[in-house]
């Protein structure tokens, strides 16, 4: 069997750190539904609607992914699934406010709170440029913000825990940034430690294309991952600077004595 040259998760999701995060997870998202489901109801612009959505969505990701960050989760899967439920909770916790708002009677009852829901959409509860959708259309549309935030709940949270864990001192990475910039590389030509420390070449000048580096690592741990991006920066037509970075190598591993030298080479050049 051939040495791992990447990181990968374990695969490992502690029953407490299920647990925790489920049930921690639940109850943020009960909240921040009901949050939600106010802000639509009280929202004087629709227009706005779909940022407010949006947040809730990345919202529920950066719970669920941080509990299961602090429950140890180790897999990206297990960790989804979770998410999957949370959002699910949390949506229905929206519907409920919004529908309470509407009606002014507080429904928790899934058969009621259909009913009220299927009346509402036959009225139409919103317009937007003099047109008021109803029926077939409407469904529609509450069908895609279910997918934007119930979609954004569950595949986004794991990216949270998209970072090494050191199994052996049990703890996640923290990942810096070096500060020497070099010249641009090419994926092919970096496929271990050697090879990395072999194309990086200073870089010292700013220019429009460079490589960056970052490194991941635990106090007392072994472990030693290096990321390596390729950074372009652009001027818009207002000439307001946009950087756009492409991944070229995620989390290598590194031993001990390669890391020391990509450390000392990666130091600032004093001109």
């Amino acid at each position: 069997m051939n040495p791992a040259t990447h990181y990968e998760h374990s695969g490992k999701a502690p029953l407490g750190g299920i647990l925790l995060t489920l049930v921690g997870g639940t109850v943020a998202g009960v909240a921040l539904g009901a949050i939600y489901g106010f802000l639509i109801y009280w929202s004087p612009f629709v227009y706005i609607n779909a940022f407010i959505t949006l947040g809730f969505g990345f919202g529920l990701a950066v719970i669920v992914g941080g509990l299961g960050k602090v429950g140890k989760i180790r897999n990206s899967g297990v960790l989804t699934v979770v998410a999957l439920v949370i959002a699910a909770v949390a949506y229905y916790a929206h519907w409920s406010v919004w529908v309470g708002r509407m009606t002014e009677t507080q429904v928790v009852d899934p058969g009621q709170l259909w009913a009220f829901v299927s009346t509402v959409n036959a009225l139409g509860p919103w317009s937007i440029f003099g047109w008021t959708p109803t029926g077939f259309a409407l469904w529609a549309i509450w069908g895609i913000e279910s997918i934007v935030i119930v979609g954004l709940g569950s595949v986004s949270a794991h990216g949270v825990i998209d970072v090494p864990f050191c199994e052996e001192t049990g703890q996640w990475t923290t990942e810096s940034t070096l500060p020497a910039h070099f010249a641009p590389v090419e994926a092919p030509n970096v496929t271990s430690p050697n090879s990395v420390l072999q194309v990086l070449q200073p870089n010292p000048e700013a220019t429009d294309a460079y490589t960056e580096v970052l490194v991941a690592t635990a106090d007392g741990s072994e472990l030693r991952c290096v990321s390596i991006n390729k950074v372009t920066v652009e001027k818009d037509k207002d000439g307001k600077e946009e950087t756009e970075k492409q991944t070229i190598v995620k989390n290598m591993l590194f031993d001990r004595d390669s890391f020391d030298r990509l450390m000392q080479l990666g130091q600032p050049t004093i001109a």
